[in-house]
């Protein structure tokens, strides 16, 4: 893979120990890190485009009304079937 060089420099010194502790933590250079999070930035991926991070799918179940509603009612339901079961029903 044909690859650039860069020099990239004034670099925030809470973002440089950000970096710095990922690949410490990780055992993987600050190269490979930096170029990690320069590509997932970017959109692409370094691992032969295999996902490997979940961030896409966080936040992306979203519940509107109608199924706020039907778990409300489904609860309700499970209540009322219950206190019959129990006896509890008047």
């Amino acid at each position: 893979m044909k690859s650039t060089q860069y020099t990239i420099r004034n670099i925030p010194p809470k973002v440089d120990r950000y970096l710095r502790k990922r690949a410490q933590l990780s055992g993987r250079s600050l190269n490979d890190i930096v170029v990690d999070e320069l590509s997932a930035s970017a959109g692409v991926t370094t691992n032969n485009d295999v996902v490997t991070s979940l961030d896409w799918f966080i936040g992306s179940n979203v519940m509107d009304s109608a199924t706020l509603a039907a778990i409300d009612s489904a609860k309700s339901e499970q209540k009322r079937l219950a206190a019959k079961e129990m006896g509890l029903d008047t």
